[in-house]
């Protein structure tokens, strides 16, 4: 059995492909091929992770205005064309894609040389990536209940979504030995700080100035991103330097891969963006957060549906990036900090909203359309 696997560009779009490429290797002995974006985050994660793959050159479908909107325009045909030559040299018996821009040309190649397609949706709304794939889909996955109104109903299946097996690991882990390895003490909680792969520079900054506050109350476990991590260092070296009573309390890491699952064990609540991998991230594990939504672009803002889905569900706190503030931060964090009954709700909440499951059931619908059933 051959698998045609793709999605990427941020590790949101990875990860979740990456889990169900390795329940496809281990329950049906799947020969795996990922097809990636040259310039993606891809070509780091996914050889580290021992699997073959292959690039091609993809447009990226931007959601805000810029020039190089016209250039990646001339690289969607070339990305095609490339994406049409893999799948006739690998003879794929099935594909699957995550999402991200070098998606399209990978499920449209697989289609295009009949090979079946399992198309996964993550955030709530459907992306536009995801828009333009629908209609060629044999079969479409959602990760959560409110994105089937967005799809044909008869293709497509609530299977929540894919979580990789390390962050599986650490469910119901004891936090206390986790807290110890980034050198915090177990009496205290753990604020895990992240704007994801990419990072996100107004977080980042809106935390630093809050150090003064948030050490009083909590350790903070900052993952910064690797563009914004000297800016990020040089400005809480700055504020740690006036805090003589806070030092050990807090730590800064550019990214986090291997040791992220032991970074969300050591968490007693999260402060991050919204994407959905995050999400579904945050809900196996159990953990509360407040959500800083990525802004809207002109297609709105997918993050923001995603988190107002777990504000209404009682497993988070939204505030919108415009209005973040060291003081509106302080606002929505403290009383959550200081409220251990409140953060114990809100995880079980969190919880309600998980799918374990998720990678072993789309291996298996993607496993039967390779072996040609309905």
């Amino acid at each position: 059995m051959r698998i045609l696997i793709s999605g990427g560009g941020t590790g949101g779009h990875i990860y979740p492909a990456l889990a169900v490429a390795r329940e496809l290797q281990a329950r049906y002995n799947a020969e795996i091929l990922y097809l990636g974006d040259a310039n993606g985050l891809e070509t780091k994660i996914v050889p580290a992770a021992g699997l073959p793959m292959v690039t091609i050159t993809a447009g990226k479908l931007r959601r805000y205005l810029s020039l190089q909107t016209l250039t990646d325009i001339g690289r969607i045909p070339v990305g095609m064309m490339q994406a049409v030559r893999h799948v006739q040299n690998f003879h794929p018996d099935a594909a699957f894609t995550s999402g991200g821009y070098v998606s399209v040309p990978a499920g449209l190649a697989a289609r295009i040389e009949g090979v079946p397609l399992v198309m996964h949706q993550q955030d709530v709304p459907a992306n536009l990536a995801n828009r333009l794939l629908t209609p060629f889909a044999t079969r479409i996955s959602v990760s959560f209940p409110d994105s089937l109104r967005h799809f044909p109903r008869r293709r497509t299946t609530l299977t929540g979504n894919p979580v990789r097996e390390e962050i599986l690991a650490m469910v119901g882990a004891d936090p206390a030995p986790h807290k110890a390895r980034f050198g915090f003490s177990p009496e205290w909680p753990v604020l895990l700080v992240t704007g994801g792969s990419q990072g996100a520079r107004h977080l980042n900054q809106v935390v630093v100035n809050a150090l003064p506050g948030l050490l009083q109350h909590c350790h903070v476990l900052h993952v910064s991103g690797g563009l914004t991590y000297e800016a990020t260092r040089h400005a809480a070296d700055a504020q740690l330097s006036e805090l003589t009573d806070s030092h050990g309390r807090y730590r800064l890491y550019p990214y986090l891969n291997e040791e992220m699952p032991a970074a969300l064990a050591a968490s007693d609540i999260a402060l991050c963006r919204s994407g959905a991998s995050t999400l579904t991230e945050l809900a196996v594990m159990g953990r509360p957060s407040v959500l800083v939504p990525l802004p809207p672009g002109f297609t709105g803002s997918p993050q923001a549906v995603n988190a107002e889905m777990f504000r209404r569900a009682g497993a988070a706190e939204m505030v919108l990036d415009r209005n973040l503030t060291p003081t509106t931060l302080g606002a929505a964090l403290y009383p959550l900090l200081d409220n251990p009954p409140r953060l114990a709700l809100m995880s079980s909440a969190a919880r309600a909203l998980g799918h374990a499951d998720a990678a072993p059931t789309l291996a298996e619908i993607v496993a039967s359309l390779a072996r040609g059933g309905a």
